[in-house]
């Protein structure tokens, strides 16, 4: 029996909806080209491709996930809803959103223990309405792979698990920024409400000079940046700190707007700042079409005011120019709106989606996931967390 040939790899999926483009990436590591299964014929092209080579087909989700149907959407008594709380509701669904299935459990086959995503179609007094199809299922996939640096062999194989990358990709979250007849009902009276509701400048009075993301974290995001900004270019980092995790290779004119001075003035990749509390003063201090391009980095789940403040940065934004919204699975959780933590990661991209939509003036939307790159070794969480931090972000075009 010969020995298995493994590889590292990158996995894109590429989707489209009527006003927005959508991009999942992910990296694997120890793919097994003799037992691991890839759709269509992906695998056979992966295989015979030289290192570094894209392959790609066009597969529909169908082919891949469970396929659509009708009886998965089906109408429940509302009195049957619940969570693992012993006494109250501690979920009130809303139109719109998803939630773990097990707070139907016990109906539709559904048990305690599912995780899986529904989705609530319309909720009244007595009935909800949900779907438990995959969001992907009726949509076309780009899907598209290559080997990272080079093959290597493993040991003769007699069985073992077998992985399906694609499935397992698409299992955990993919779809769930699809907005539902162009309206969520994400804001309950206390969706951008905080747990802790006091001044944010006593929070930031004291330094924090670390990076939010880990190296190879960053350097991917500076390479999502780097596709939409140019030399020259004048960009805001809003809500700034310590780090912009731009490309070191641009010379661009960067301002920074945040609220500690010694980390505006830690991060190199400025050219000047300015000291604003946002959430106190939504107004920004700069006229029309300032900028070519914002960036806002980890930052945008501490808004209180967020349809003003998108505003804003749609009104200092030059034509054509890009704001860069992006997050990853970490934050101060007490600082943040309440709403934030009670979404799916993917969610938050509907969410932030949301967000350019009802600010206007915007159009080539964009959202892209980046997941499964390995932590460095050396970096300060290495000892208790194997991958990267995921990068999750939404891109606008200020309509021209």
């Amino acid at each position: 029996m010969e020995h298995s040939t493994y590889a590292d790899i990158q996995l894109k999926i590429d989707w489209n909806t009527d006003s927005t483009t959508h991009t999942e990436r992910l990296y694997h590591q120890g793919i097994n080209f003799w037992r691991d299964y890839f759709p269509g014929s992906l695998g056979e092209s992966l295989y015979g491709a030289p290192d570094g080579m894209w392959v790609g087909e066009t597969i529909h989700a169908n082919d891949i996930v469970p396929p659509f149907s009708p009886a998965n959407i089906m109408q429940i008594d509302i009195n049957k809803i619940s969570t693992p709380g012993e006494n109250d509701i501690l979920v009130t669904p809303r139109r719109g959103r998803y939630y773990p299935r097990y707070i139907i459990a016990g109906n539709a086959g559904v048990t305690a223990d599912e995780f899986l995503p529904l989705r609530v179609i319309d909720v009244d007094s007595e009935h909800i309405t949900i779907d438990l199809n995959h969001p992907l299922a009726r949509h076309d996939l780009e899907i598209c792979l290559r080997v990272m640096g080079t093959r290597y062999n493993g040991k003769e194989e007699l069985g073992g698990r077998c992985n399906d990358v694609v499935y397992e990709l698409l299992m955990n979250g993919p779809g769930l920024q699809l907005p539902l007849f162009e309206e969520i009902d994400f804001y309950d009276k206390n969706a951008l409400s905080r747990i802790d509701d006091h001044d944010d400048s006593l929070l930031y009075q004291q330094a924090n000079l670390e990076d939010t993301f880990d190296q190879a974290s960053g350097a991917q995001l500076a390479q999502l940046y780097g596709r939409y900004i140019s030399q020259g270019d004048r960009v805001l980092d809003m809500m700034c700190g310590a780090q912009s995790y731009l490309p070191n290779n641009m010379k661009l004119n960067t301002t920074g707007i945040g609220l500690n001075e010694a980390e505006l003035k830690a991060n190199k990749q400025l050219s000047s700042y300015v000291i604003q509390n946002v959430n106190a003063q939504t107004t920004l201090p700069f006229s029309e079409n300032s900028f070519d391009n914002i960036i806002f980095t980890a930052a945008v789940e501490y808004l209180i005011d967020p349809h003003e403040s998108f505003r804003e940065l749609v009104r200092i934004t030059r034509p054509g120019g890009r704001i860069m919204v992006t997050f990853t699975d970490h934050w101060v959780a007490k600082k943040s709106i309440r709403l934030w933590s009670e979404l799916y990661p993917f969610e938050r991209l509907g969410l932030i989606s949301d967000y350019f939509m009802k600010a206007g003036g915007t159009d080539r939307l964009h959202t892209e996931t980046m997941q499964g790159l390995l932590r460095p070794e050396g970096d300060r969480h290495a000892a208790h967390k194997l991958y990267a931090d995921p990068v999750y972000a939404v891109i606008a075009r200020v309509a021209t």
